[in-house]
């Protein structure tokens, strides 16, 4: 079985849809197909229970699936070690919505040394991300909360703030009109926990998932944020000499043996390499 085989039919597990595989894989959808079909044909098993909407793996497929990945990943491992793995490695990497803007340098540093190593990246909050690693759909998990897993690497502390836009003062509403992450957030409590100390009356104006709808508030002079202090664009400003101090952001990288190759151990190196 050709490898090309078996990380088409890994895609489509992930994906568990025959398009969005093939977009991932930059192809098209009919040679997607074709590919699952020869390999079910090689095996003289199915692979895929398909209907129009939805791909699910059959308890063969389950089986296979699991060993697809460890040939894959020693292919790549030995292609690194021979010195041809920037032509063959890929690295899984789900981070949370607050952690990214710490990656752009780690990026530009990774570029450099493997230019040629596909990273595929998905944005999630920190249990989904680490969850992502546990079933085998990440290779590494760079998260702000550690959901009680164990084995995790702190990469990096930085300083949390309070922002508002340049263009408003919603800080000096009485109450202060906030735009906050969901209630599972420990950055969220922590905040919530420090106004009501220092007893600062404020209201839960927005809620939003991602940082980019917070963001979105924040610069629309709506309410004010909490967010890295690297993360600050130009449309925010830094009100925390009104407010009270917040605690720091922690960022934290999670993998697992089963999934380390060359290239993800490559990968977690530029992360602490370039953060820490």
């Amino acid at each position: 079985m050709h490898t090309d085989l078996l990380r088409t039919f890994a895609v489509v597990a992930e994906t568990r849809h025959f398009t969005r595989a093939a977009e991932r894989l930059n192809c098209v959808q009919s040679a997607v197909s074709m590919q699952i079909k020869r390999l079910e044909e090689a095996l003289q098993v199915r692979l895929l229970e398909r209907t129009r909407r939805h791909v699910t793996l059959t308890p063969q497929g389950e089986i296979f699936l699991r060993y697809a990945h460890r040939v894959l990943h020693l292919t790549d491992e030995t292609l690194i070690e021979l010195g041809y793995g920037d032509k063959a490695g890929r690295v899984r990497l789900a981070a949370t919505d607050m952690s990214i803007g710490f990656l752009p340098p780690v990026f530009e540093h990774f570029r450099l040394r493997h230019p040629l190593v596909e990273v595929e990246f998905g944005c999630m909050q920190s249990r989904e991300a680490l969850e992502a690693l546990e079933e085998d759909r990440a290779d590494l998990a760079f998260v702000t909360q550690v959901c009680g897993r164990e084995g995790g690497t702190l990469v990096a502390e930085t300083p949390l703030i309070w922002a508002a836009a340049r263009a408003a003062d919603p800080a000096a509403l009485d109450p202060m009109p906030l735009a906050l992450f969901a209630p599972d957030c420990v950055y969220r409590k922590a905040a919530l926990e420090a106004l009501e100390r220092e007893g600062v009356s404020y209201r839960l104006a927005y809620q939003s998932p991602n940082r980019a709808g917070l963001n979105c508030v924040a610069e629309a002079g709506l309410a004010v944020t909490v967010l890295p202090a690297t993360a600050m664009g130009d449309k925010l400003r830094d009100v925390s000499d009104k407010l009270p101090a917040l605690p720091n952001l922690k960022t934290y990288v999670f993998t697992v043996a089963s999934n380390r190759t060359p290239a993800v151990d490559a990968l977690e190196s530029a992360l602490i390499e370039t953060l820490g």
